[in-house]
């Protein structure tokens, strides 16, 4: 099994401090969600992981948009990158950064739960047609995403892969695995038109979506779950898995 090159210390110079890792969760209620899955050139695929991580072929990455305009936090949206990768045989997503208009909930994201928050205006839009999502900050747009073509889904065809995200912490460079729970009430899946999307405005000039795969727009409350498990980022997860709290 291939496993990521990348030193973990150097991607950690620019991660979140996590003292403590989140102990209560966070419920979003009344939630939205876009999600879109795009291949991504291959080359170089095991340099943007750490070792504690395995690539996917195809490799592919994730676009999430999260509305939330009830939360334990206060209002927010949230739009994500991740790569799809595994960790030992669990399909895992590497959180890339986000961006996140809210500023409370992006300071307990980042202290909590070690999101690489970036702020800006961050609009998801749902209409008969069309889901949009769309990023804006410093005059640019990061993320211009569609979900074109709507069709109705059934909440039980949906499945979401669980996060790693690399932090700093006391004890040194960590991933944190990130879990959500979705309560989904709607659902629709349609064909991802991805209009803009800046890899270097996300932190990784590498990542250059190709191929569309999957886009599905959700109506749900979102959990995010204390964090259970924190792993060591420079070897697999059998040897460098900690479980944390009860």
């Amino acid at each position: 099994m291939l496993s990521g090159t990348a030193d973990p210390e150097a991607m950690a110079a620019g991660a979140p401090f996590v003292a403590a890792p989140a102990t209560e969760p966070v419920v979003c209620r009344g939630a939205e969600l876009l999600q879109a899955v795009y291949e991504v050139r291959s080359a170089g695929r095991q340099d943007l992981l750490p070792p504690a991580l395995h690539p996917v072929s195809p490799p592919a990455v994730t676009l999430t948009v999260l509305r939330a305009e009830e939360s334990d936090i206060g209002p927010f949206t949230l739009a994500e990158t991740r790569i799809i990768c595994r960790s030992g045989p669990r399909s895992r997503g590497l959180h890339v950064s986000c961006f996140v208009q809210g500023e409370e909930a992006a300071r307990v994201l980042a202290e909590r739960w070690g999101y690489r928050v970036r702020a800006a205006e961050v609009e998801l839009r749902h209409r008969y047609d069309r889901s949009t999502a769309e990023v804006r900050r410093d005059g640019l747009r990061p993320l211009v995403l569609d979900l074109l073509a709507p069709r109705p889904l059934s909440a039980g065809d949906l499945q979401f892969t669980d996060a790693m995200h690399l932090v700093r912490t006391p004890a040194g460079t960590r991933l944190l695995q990130v879990e959500r729970a979705y309560q989904v009430r709607a659902a629709e899946r349609g064909r991802p038109s991805l209009a803009e999307f800046d890899g270097a405005a996300w932190g990784e000039s590498r990542l250059r979506p190709t191929q569309p795969i999957s886009a599905v727009w959700a109506a749900a409350d979102v959990t995010i779950r204390p964090v259970r498990y924190v792993c060591r980022a420079d070897v697999g997860a059998l040897e460098g898995t900690e479980r944390i709290g009860q």
